[in-house]
């Protein structure tokens, strides 16, 4: 039994934690969802109610994101240190990985940078036109005749999140 002097933990709701974690109440209840987060207890209106240590879950959530990590990453990390196993050398693995998908990820980022450069120069000497059936924009067709016609499958923005394959690397 508590002391006059002792306080209960402060708990919070689904929209304390929200406030307090800087996310919305949508973040949080995905990750309630997925299972990232768990309410400590809940009021007799059926409201859940978190401690202290699901914020600081929440932001382990969020600083794991911010290194790239996905949130079925997150999971499996959680999972490991739930299960009293070190999630380190998962962690690193995972980053190692993630770096040079990232690395890759720049290298198509700076190659698209520099035919965007060369184009806006090309097209700055070229007179605007309208079509004539078969073509559609004569800007964006110059840069293909120049390029002899080399075609890249896919834009980083497409690839962004996937791992490359040789279908659609440059």
């Amino acid at each position: 039994m508590m002391g006059k002097d002792e306080a209960a933990p402060q708990l919070m709701t689904v929209r304390q934690l929200a406030q307090q974690g800087d996310v919305t109440v949508h973040v949080v209840r995905n990750y309630l969802r997925r299972g990232l987060l768990q309410a400590a207890t809940h009021t007799e209106g059926g409201y859940q109610l978190f401690s202290a240590s699901e914020l600081q879950r929440l932001h382990f959530i969020r600083t794991a994101q911010q290194l790239g990590f996905t949130l079925a990453e997150i999971e499996e990390i959680i999972r490991h240190s739930l299960q009293r196993h070190s999630p380190c050398p998962l962690v690193r693995d995972i980053i190692r990985r993630r770096l040079d998908d990232t690395r890759q990820q720049l290298d198509r980022l700076l190659a698209m940078h520099q035919r965007m450069e060369r184009a806006i120069h090309a097209w700055a000497k070229l007179p605007d036109s309208i079509p004539t059936g078969d073509d559609v924009c004569a800007l964006i067709e110059a840069v293909a005749a120049a390029e002899g016609g080399k075609f890249v499958k896919s834009t980083p923005r497409r690839l962004l999140g996937r791992r490359p394959t040789q279908e659609n690397l440059p």
